[in-house]
Protein backbone atom coordinates (compact mmCIF):
# COMPACT_ATOMS: atom_id res chain seq x y z
CA UNK A 1 0.00 0.00 0.00
CA UNK A 2 3.00 2.22 0.59
CA UNK A 3 3.61 2.89 -2.78
CA UNK A 4 0.09 4.10 -3.79
CA UNK A 5 0.03 6.25 -0.53
CA UNK A 6 2.99 8.13 -1.78
CA UNK A 7 1.38 8.51 -5.66
CA UNK A 8 -1.70 9.98 -3.26
CA UNK A 9 0.50 12.51 -2.01
CA UNK A 10 2.59 13.38 -5.30
CA UNK A 11 -1.10 14.00 -6.78
CA UNK A 12 -1.71 16.63 -3.69
CA UNK A 13 1.36 18.52 -4.66
CA UNK A 14 0.93 18.29 -8.15
CA UNK A 15 -2.37 19.67 -8.21
CA UNK A 16 -1.32 22.98 -5.07
CA UNK A 17 -1.87 25.71 -7.89
CA UNK A 18 -5.23 24.46 -9.14
CA UNK A 19 -6.72 21.48 -6.95
CA UNK A 20 -9.72 19.50 -8.49
CA UNK A 21 -12.64 17.72 -6.93
CA UNK A 22 -10.32 14.47 -8.01
CA UNK A 23 -7.60 15.64 -5.53
CA UNK A 24 -10.15 17.05 -2.71
CA UNK A 25 -11.95 13.68 -2.54
CA UNK A 26 -8.30 12.33 -1.81
CA UNK A 27 -8.83 13.79 1.95
CA UNK A 28 -10.83 12.21 4.78
CA UNK A 29 -13.59 14.53 5.34
CA UNK A 30 -12.61 15.15 9.17
CA UNK A 31 -8.57 15.24 8.44
CA UNK A 32 -6.14 16.43 11.01
CA UNK A 33 -4.01 18.80 9.90
CA UNK A 34 -1.44 20.04 12.38
CA UNK A 35 1.12 22.73 11.93
CA UNK A 36 1.58 23.20 15.60
CA UNK A 37 5.09 21.99 15.55
CA UNK A 38 6.83 24.36 12.28
CA UNK A 39 7.09 27.75 11.74
CA UNK A 40 3.91 28.08 9.70
CA UNK A 41 1.28 27.05 12.24
CA UNK A 42 3.15 30.26 13.52
CA UNK A 43 3.07 32.17 10.82
CA UNK A 44 -0.77 31.98 10.23
CA UNK A 45 -1.69 31.76 14.21
CA UNK A 46 -3.28 28.45 13.87
CA UNK A 47 -1.77 25.06 14.95
CA UNK A 48 -4.36 22.52 14.61
CA UNK A 49 -7.15 22.55 11.48
CA UNK A 50 -9.59 19.60 10.97
CA UNK A 51 -11.60 18.89 7.78
CA UNK A 52 -11.08 19.25 4.14
CA UNK A 53 -12.28 23.11 4.71
CA UNK A 54 -9.47 23.33 7.40
CA UNK A 55 -6.65 22.36 5.13
CA UNK A 56 -8.05 24.84 2.54
CA UNK A 57 -8.37 27.92 5.03
CA UNK A 58 -4.83 27.31 6.22
CA UNK A 59 -3.48 27.09 2.80
CA UNK A 60 -5.13 30.36 2.08
CA UNK A 61 -4.11 31.77 5.43
CA UNK A 62 -0.48 31.02 4.30
CA UNK A 63 -0.45 32.49 1.43
CA UNK A 64 -1.96 35.49 2.64
CA UNK A 65 0.92 36.14 4.77
CA UNK A 66 2.90 35.82 1.99
CA UNK A 67 4.03 38.28 -0.50
CA UNK A 68 5.47 35.93 -2.06
CA UNK A 69 5.91 31.83 -1.78
CA UNK A 70 6.66 29.23 -3.40
CA UNK A 71 6.35 25.66 -2.08
CA UNK A 72 7.92 22.34 -4.07
CA UNK A 73 8.17 18.88 -3.04
CA UNK A 74 11.80 17.96 -2.74
CA UNK A 75 11.16 14.36 -1.57
CA UNK A 76 8.44 11.74 -1.31
CA UNK A 77 9.81 8.92 1.59
CA UNK A 78 7.41 5.38 1.77
CA UNK A 79 6.79 4.70 5.66
CA UNK A 80 4.02 1.81 5.55
CA UNK A 81 0.63 3.73 5.83
CA UNK A 82 2.64 6.81 6.51
CA UNK A 83 4.69 9.46 4.12
CA UNK A 84 7.24 11.38 4.67
CA UNK A 85 6.99 14.57 2.18
CA UNK A 86 9.80 16.96 2.96
CA UNK A 87 9.41 20.56 1.06
CA UNK A 88 11.35 23.74 -0.17
CA UNK A 89 9.68 26.80 0.85
CA UNK A 90 11.13 30.13 0.02
CA UNK A 91 9.08 33.50 0.28
CA UNK A 92 8.95 37.00 1.29
CA UNK A 93 6.63 38.23 4.13
CA UNK A 94 3.87 40.77 2.99
CA UNK A 95 4.44 42.59 6.21
CA UNK A 96 7.69 42.14 7.21
CA UNK A 97 9.69 41.85 3.70
CA UNK A 98 11.28 39.08 5.40
CA UNK A 99 12.96 36.60 2.52
CA UNK A 100 12.85 32.54 4.10
CA UNK A 101 14.27 29.89 2.68
CA UNK A 102 12.76 26.98 4.86
CA UNK A 103 12.53 22.58 4.40
CA UNK A 104 9.81 21.68 6.27
CA UNK A 105 9.13 17.85 6.08
CA UNK A 106 5.18 16.76 6.67
CA UNK A 107 4.13 13.38 7.89
CA UNK A 108 1.14 12.05 5.68
CA UNK A 109 -1.31 9.04 7.02
CA UNK A 110 -3.22 7.40 4.80
CA UNK A 111 -5.82 4.95 5.67
CA UNK A 112 -7.94 3.37 2.93
CA UNK A 113 -6.70 5.34 0.00
CA UNK A 114 -7.97 9.26 1.86
CA UNK A 115 -5.40 11.20 3.90
CA UNK A 116 -6.48 11.00 7.48
CA UNK A 117 -3.53 13.20 9.20
CA UNK A 118 -0.88 15.53 8.45
CA UNK A 119 1.58 16.41 10.96
CA UNK A 120 4.42 19.00 10.27
CA UNK A 121 7.71 19.18 11.53
CA UNK A 122 10.68 21.71 11.17
CA UNK A 123 13.32 19.27 9.44
CA UNK A 124 13.10 16.48 7.74
CA UNK A 125 14.81 14.23 10.68
CA UNK A 126 12.55 15.22 12.91
CA UNK A 127 9.42 13.41 11.00
CA UNK A 128 11.45 10.55 9.99
CA UNK A 129 12.04 10.20 14.01
CA UNK A 130 8.11 10.66 13.85
CA UNK A 131 7.55 7.73 11.79
CA UNK A 132 10.12 5.34 13.64
CA UNK A 133 12.08 2.73 11.95
CA UNK A 134 11.46 2.32 8.19
CA UNK A 135 11.07 -2.15 7.46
Amino acid sequence: MSKENVDIVRRVYEALEEPDAAVRALWHPQVEFDVSRDIFGAVVGGGHYRGVDGVRRWMLDLYDAWEKMELHCEELIEAGEQVVSVLSARGRGRSSGIELEYHPAGVWTLRQGKIVRVVWFPTREEALEAVGPRK
